[in-house]
This record gives structure tokens, sequence and C-alpha cells, in this order.
């Protein structure tokens, strides 16, 4: 008797371990690939965490129209290692008139260098390449000279909140970001 000719033949040792080793490989590659794809990607899809308000003075340390440079600092957890006042920036505070208080990023929008007060000229300037801004912290065009700075300088949110150690003063609280330079 002829066999089927639809019919396959049966399964012989060296083709079942053919397809058991492709088989252990591909499983092997599932299990050690589809973790490091996840890796690499999850990152890009996780939203950055949201920046809270940092306390950064009180609202009685302020002069009106004088420039107060602050630091932010923050704890942060690097795996098992705790810092608890890790320097995260430096911002600008200016008091008006009207009591309001504005805080603009001490990083040139530029290059990202970090803009001085000129006590002098009443004008922030960055040292590196002559960036300069008002107190507004709008971009200044200097006769001669050209302002390298894309825009001003950048802006922060601000809220003032009632200090509870003194119920006569407030507290500048500022919602610290970092911006790219250029």
């Amino acid at each position: 008797m002829h066999p089927h000719p639809a019919s396959q033949p049966p399964l012989q040792r060296r083709s079942f371990l053919k397809w058991a080793i492709n088989g252990m490989g591909a499983l092997i590659a599932a299990i050690l690939g589809i973790p490091a794809i996840a890796y690499l990607i999850d990152p890009r899809n996780r939203p950055a965490a949201q920046s809270d308000f940092r306390t950064v003075a009180k609202l009685s340390e302020l002069k009106p129209n004088e420039p107060k440079q602050v630091v932010i600092t923050d704890q942060r957890r690097d795996a098992w290692t705790l810092h608890p006042s890790e320097l995260i920036g430096r911002v600008w505070l200016i008091k008006r008139d009207d009591g309001r208080v504005e805080a603009f990023s001490s990083i040139c929008p530029h290059l990202g260098c970090s803009i001085n007060f000129e006590e002098k000229q009443k004008l922030f300037v960055c040292p590196c390449h002559n960036g300069t801004f008002d107190l507004n912290g709008a971009k200044v065009e200097l006769r001669g000279m050209t302002n390298p700075a894309p825009r001003g300088m950048d802006a922060l949110e601000v809220r003032l909140v009632e200090d509870p150690s003194n119920q006569q003063d407030k507290l500048v609280q500022v919602k610290y970001e970092k911006f790219a330079p250029g």
C-alpha cells in the first residue's frame, strides 16, 4: 500500500529536535526581549512629575522693585541614597509697588548661563554673551550690541500664602520649572 500523498510523513527525531531548538530560541528571545523593549519605551510614555510650589522667601524680606535671588532646593532620591537639600535652581524675585511678586528663572534663554543683576544699570545681564534684560524680564537691545537671547527671561508662577508663624506677613511660593535654552 502506498501512503496517501496528502498525508505528511511521521515526525522524525531530527525534525523534532530542529523544531524544539527553534521554539526554545524564540521563547528565550521573548523572555529577554519583551522586558528590554518595555524598559526602553516606558520612560517616554510616563508623564513628567508635576512641579509643586516651593516656599522661597517672606514677602517682608523683599524691597519694592529690587531683585533678590533665591535658591530652590528639594529632596532627591537616587536609588538608595537620599539627598535632603539638593540645589534645583535659582530664581529672581521682584516685588512690585502694588504688592505683586514676579519670579524669573535665572537661566539665560540663549545658552543656559546664569543671569546676574547689574545694580548700577538696573539690568539683568548674562555674562556669557551679554544677553540683557530689563526689570520686567524683557529682552533689551543696547546701542552697538545685539542681544543674542531668543526671548525674554522665563517667568515662573508665583503665589502668596499666609505665614503661619506671623499673621502680618505672607510667604512667597514659586512653581519652579526648567526651560530649554534656545
